[in-house]
Order: structure tokens, then sequence, then C-alpha cells
């Protein structure tokens, strides 16, 4: 993993070498929202209200 900025949000975030993956503070958050059902629930009903495609 390196670091790497994300500059539509301004922060910095990390990214795999080796897949591309990319890691940042949001992503975390909603990970670990998703352990639990009601965090799921929660998650997926903002982005329903949000009109996400």
């Amino acid at each position: 993993m390196v670091p790497e900025e994300i500059r539509e949000v301004g922060q910095i975030g990390w990214r795999c070498v080796m897949c591309g993956e990319h890691i940042d503070p949001l992503i975390l958050e909603h990970r670990r929202k998703m352990r639990t059902p009601e965090g799921a629930r929660q998650l997926l009903a903002k982005s329903e209200k949000a009109g996400l495609n």
C-alpha cells in the first residue's frame, strides 16, 4: 500500500500497488458499518434517499 492524495476531498488515502484497490476514511467507515445488519440498513437507506445509481 502506498499513500495517495484524494483530490476530490483533499485527504490522503491508500492504494494497493498490486491490485489498485483504494482505501480512504469513508470506505473504512462504510465497511465498519456493513459488519452489522443495522449499519447496513442505515447505509442502504441513505443511498436510496440520495438517489444514487
